[in-house]
């Protein structure tokens, strides 16, 4: 009897012990929880910091690989102008209750860019494993809704404003 006692005081505090190593929520990640949940969506997850870059032109422009920054700077409000030379980070959220759970009959992943502390806005994508395709605005607009202008358009701006 007193060694089960004592064996499951033991157990007891390894768990507590367990528990209180959880991941810590940083501050950023609670500003980007609170901007989602006031846009009425529903986190169902949470993957936390999934990038975190400084931002120059060549992410805008170039290469391939500025595709992805060219992609998701395409659908934000602010221009990327302001936040050259600091660092962006950006954390992924799973919602529930946004307009593109309608359309792809599937959650959404959201990603929300911060800079600083401060929110710069942020994107969102079908929860689909293997789909492709651009980034939609954070509350599922494509690029196309958001400036109003059509893609190849709109990427000649961008080149002329970012290009070398």
């Amino acid at each position: 009897m007193k060694r089960s006692l004592i064996a499951a005081l033991i157990l007891a505090l390894v768990m507590l012990n367990l528990a209180g190593c959880g991941k810590e929520i940083s501050r950023d990640e609670n500003t980007a929880k609170q901007y989602i949940t006031a846009q009425g969506y529903k986190i169902t997850s949470s993957k936390g910091e999934v990038s975190s870059y400084i931002l120059d032109k060549g992410k805008l422009i170039g290469s391939t690989e500025s595709t992805p920054y060219r992609q998701a700077w395409g659908v934000q409000k602010a221009q990327p102008d302001a936040f050259f030379g600091k660092r962006i980070t950006i954390y992924r959220f799973t919602v529930s209750n946004h307009p593109l759970e309608q359309k792809y009959k599937s959650k959404t992943n959201v990603y929300i860019m911060l800079c600083e502390g401060r929110m710069i806005g942020g994107y969102s994508f079908p929860d689909i494993a293997g789909l492709l395709g651009a980034p939609y605005s954070l509350n599922g607009l494509t690029l196309e809704e958001v400036t109003g202008l059509g893609y190849q358009e709109w990427l000649r701006h961008w080149e002329k404003k970012y290009g070398d």
